[in-house]
C-alpha cells in the first residue's frame, strides 16, 4: 500500500546519534498548537459576540449591518480552521528508531492508522542540505533542514532542522561523516554529491586537486539585470533595479497593512459612528499606500556581492529599510551552490565555510544568478 508521508513536521529538531539504539519523534511543537488553539478560541468568541450583537440590534434597528454579519461569519468559519488544523497537527507525529544498521520508521498521521517500515542504513544515498526560504506577507525566514536522503520521500529521516544557520555546514559534515556516506545538495544540476573526505576542504583547495564541477570559461556577457563595478581593491556584483521584484514586495507590503487596518475596523465598529469610521478607514489605506509606495521607491538596489582579496562580502537589505553585511574569508569558502527551493520555486545561491552558510536571494533570473555563481568561482581560484 503506498503511503503519503508529509515533509517534517518541526521547526527545531536535532537526531542524537551518540548512543546507540536511539529514538527522536518529528512533530509540530504542542506549545504552537497550544497557542494556536487558544488564538482560534478567542477570535471564535470574539466573532460570535459581534455576530449575536448586530443580529440582536437588527432586530430594534432600521440600519442594515449585514456587511458586518457576512464578516463576522467569515471570521468565525477561520477561527474554527485555526482550531482544527491546531487540533490535527498536535495529534501527528513521525518516529524514528536506529539500532546502528537500519531504521524503524513510524507514522501517526491525525487520522487514519499508524504506519510502520523499517529501512536499511545502505538504502539511503547521502546526508543532504536544504535550505527552505519561506514568506510570511513581508518577514521571511530560513529554514536549515538536515537529512538521510532516500529516493522515496516517505522514508527521508531528518536528522538536523533549525532557523538558526550557525554551524549549519560543520554539522552536516558530522552527520555525513557518522553514517559514512556523501554530502547532498540541490542545485540546477540536480542533487550535487560530495564525498564526505572533502567536507573539509575549500573552494580553492579543491581547486588544486582537480574536484571542481563544471564553470562556465567566462566568455558570455555580464546579463542584463547586474552590473559588475571593477574596482581596484574589489569586485562588486549589483543587481539593477527590477520593477517587477519592487512591485511585489509594494504589493506584500500594502496587504499586510490592509489586512491588520481590517481587523482592526471589525473591532472598532461596535463603538464608532459607522459613517466617522469608514473616514477613518479610508484615510488610514490612504496613508498606508504612501508609506508602502515611498519604502519601496527611497530604497536603493540591494544584496550586493562584494569580492575582495580576503573577504566575500553578502549586502543583505531587512525589511526595505535597514542593512547588513555577512563576510567570509575567501580561503574559508568550503561550497558555492545555486539551491533550489521547492516551496518557493526559487533559486538561491548559497555561500558556505565551517561556522556559517549564507543564503543569496539575487531578486534575478536563475541564469543569471548561475553566471553569477560561475564569476564568483572563477576570482576565487585565479581564472
Amino acid at each position: 500500500m503506498l503511503v503519503h508521508i508529509p515533509d517534517h513536521f518541526s521547526s527545531k529538531f536535532k537526531f542524537n546519534l551518540s548512543k546507540v539504539p536511539c529514538v527522536k519523534t518529528d512533530r509540530t511543537s504542542r506549545l504552537r498548537a497550544l497557542l494556536g488553539i487558544i488564538l482560534g478560541f478567542f477570535m471564535l468568541c470574539l466573532s460570535l459576540f459581534e455576530l449575536y450583537s448586530f443580529i440582536k440590534i437588527s432586530d430594534t434597528d432600521n440600519r442594515s449591518f449585514i456587511m458586518v454579519e457576512i464578516f463576522a461569519l467569515i471570521m468565525t468559519f477561520v477561527a474554527l480552521g485555526i482550531i482544527a488544523n491546531s487540533i490535527k497537527s498536535s495529534i501527528r507525529y513521525k518516529k524514528f528508531i536506529f539500532n546502528g544498521k537500519d531504521f524503524s520508521i513510524i507514522y501517526r498521521p491525525s487520522s487514519d492508522v499508524k504506519h510502520t517500515f523499517n529501512v536499511a542504513l545502505s538504502e539511503y544515498m547521502g546526508v543532504r542540505l536544504r535550505v527552505l526560504f519561506t514568506q510570511f506577507g513581508i518577514f521571511n525566514i530560513n529554514r536549515y533542514i538536515i537529512d538521510l536522503y532516500h529516493n522515496d520521500t516517505s522514508k527521508i529521516i531528518p536528522l538536523y532542522i533549525s532557523t538558526n544557520d550557525k554551524n549549519i555546514r560543520k554539522i552536516w559534515e558530522e552527520y555525513s561523516r557518522f553514517f559514512k556516506l556523501p554530502a547532498l545538495i540541490l542545485s540546477e544540476r540536480g542533487l550535487v554529491k560530495r564525498e564526505f573526505n572533502d567536507l573539509n576542504k575549500s573552494i580553492i583547495e579543491l581547486s588544486k586537486e582537480g574536484k571542481l564541477p563544471f564553470i562556465a570559461s567566462g566568455k558570455y556577457p555580464n546579463p542584463n539585470s547586474i552590473d559588475i563595478e571593477e574596482q581596484n581593491d574589489a569586485v562588486i556584483i549589483k543587481p539593477l533595479f527590477n520593477f517587477i521584484y519592487e512591485l511585489g514586495c509594494f504589493a506584500r507590503f500594502y496587504t499586510f497593512s490592509c489586512f491588520f487596518t481590517l481587523i482592526l475596523s471589525f473591532f472598532l465598529i461596535t463603538y464608532i459612528k459607522p459613517m466617522i469610521l469608514l473616514t477613518y478607514i479610508f484615510l488610514a489605506f490612504v496613508g498606508l499606500f504612501i508609506v508602502s509606495l515611498l519604502a519601496i521607491l527611497i530604497q536603493k538596489p540591494s544584496n550586493n556581492i562584494v569580492i575582495t582579496d580576503n573577504k566575500l562580502i553578502i549586502e543583505q537589505n531587512i525589511f526595505f529599510l535597514f542593512k547588513r553585511n555577512i563576510s567570509i574569508d575567501t580561503k574559508q569558502v568550503k561550497g558555492i551552490e545555486l539551491s533550489y527551493n521547492p516551496k518557493t520555486d526559487k533559486y538561491n545561491i548559497i555561500f558556505t565555510d565551517d561556522k556559517k552558510l549564507i543564503s543569496y536571494k539575487g531578486k534575478i533570473p536563475v541564469n543569471d544568478l548561475l553566471w553569477i555563481k560561475d564569476f564568483i568561482i572563477r576570482k576565487l581560484v585565479g581564472n
